[in-house]
């Protein structure tokens, strides 16, 4: 059975966007660099334990790709960022983060009313 998902994002070098994602609480795991500084593959991951994979290889696709996680701290997050959640039409409040390759990670949060 499926115990996990992890999205794997296509990235033109790793540091910038672990980086961007450690404003949100993420942090890496490990990269594997076969070819000694050839094309790298890492691992990010929050304190709750959901991973991404960033990947420098065209070979596990192109980019740029939207990652959308759930929360119930957007405005806490949205700090953390150093940005602000805006409300949307469809019921969520919400934020973007944009990396320099232009993989968007969106964070969202459901408004009850």
């Amino acid at each position: 059975m499926i115990k996990s998902i992890v999205p794997v994002v296509p990235v033109s070098k790793i540091e910038p966007t672990v980086e961007l994602l450690a404003k949100v609480g993420f942090t890496q795991n490990w990269v594997h660099d076969p070819n000694n500084g050839g094309l790298r593959y890492a691992s990010v991951r929050d304190q709750s334990g959901h991973e991404l994979h960033l990947s420098e290889s065209r070979g596990d696709g192109v980019g740029p790709v939207v990652v959308y996680f759930w929360t119930d701290s957007i405005d806490t997050l949205a700090d953390l960022a150093g940005t602000t959640a805006q409300d949307q039409t469809w019921q969520t409040r919400e934020f973007w983060l944009k990396d320099k390759d232009g993989n968007t990670f969106r964070f969202g949060q459901r408004i009850h009313d």
